[in-house]
């Protein structure tokens, strides 16, 4: 319900901006249907180094999108759909195991559900160390999901490195949010 919610906000963003656009046949103006405002996304959770309730889950434009799911999959979708990472490391923590099994069980729940884990790095290091530690970051969860049971089938990885960040300050909290693995779920999975 909440990501339904944050796309609903995020659409009517795009509408706003847009707003502007006309019927090119008509030369009327373009109609939009007002939606009821969100109230709450959900947020990561993790409350280590600098990051909190600031870090919005949304998995929107920044770790790509969940599609292909039913209404009542998104309504399931777990509250915390990234892990993070200390610096210049690919271990995983007590809260990003949390995390993880969270996810994990939301997948042994939608058989079909397939996952992406979107490895991601800070800004500092070489292009092709943090490629390399973004993709350690996401097979250590994908190794995780798949001792949760998760088909190794159902899960595929990809590293940003430093290509991908939520946000650019040059600050410790800033570079706590960037070094993170995000899930991003598809449907259709047929095995």
């Amino acid at each position: 319900m909440q990501l339904r919610g944050v796309v609903v906000v995020f659409g009517l963003s795009f509408l706003a901006l847009s707003g502007c656009a006309r019927n090119v046949g008509s030369g009327a103006p373009t109609a939009v249907t007002p939606v009821a405002p969100v109230s709450s996304v959900a947020t990561n959770g993790y409350n280590g180094q600098g990051v909190g309730s600031q870090d919005l889950n949304t998995n929107g434009p920044i770790g790509g999108s969940n599609r292909g799911l039913t209404a009542a999959e998104l309504a399931a979708l777990p509250s915390h759909l990234r892990v993070h990472f200390p610096f210049d490391s690919d271990s995983m923590d007590a809260n990003g195991q949390a995390i993880a099994a969270e996810n994990a069980q939301f997948m042994m729940n939608h058989a079909h559900v397939q996952v992406r884990l979107e490895g991601n790095t800070d800004d500092r290091g070489t292009q092709e160390y943090n490629l390399a530690l973004g993709e350690r970051r996401a097979e250590t969860v994908k190794r995780y999901l798949e001792s949760q049971g998760v088909s190794a089938a159902r899960i595929s990885t990809v590293s940003f490195g430093k290509d991908n960040p939520l946000c650019s300050q040059n600050d410790q909290a800033c570079w706590a949010r960037n070094r993170r693995v995000d899930f991003v779920y598809s449907g259709g999975y047929n095995g």
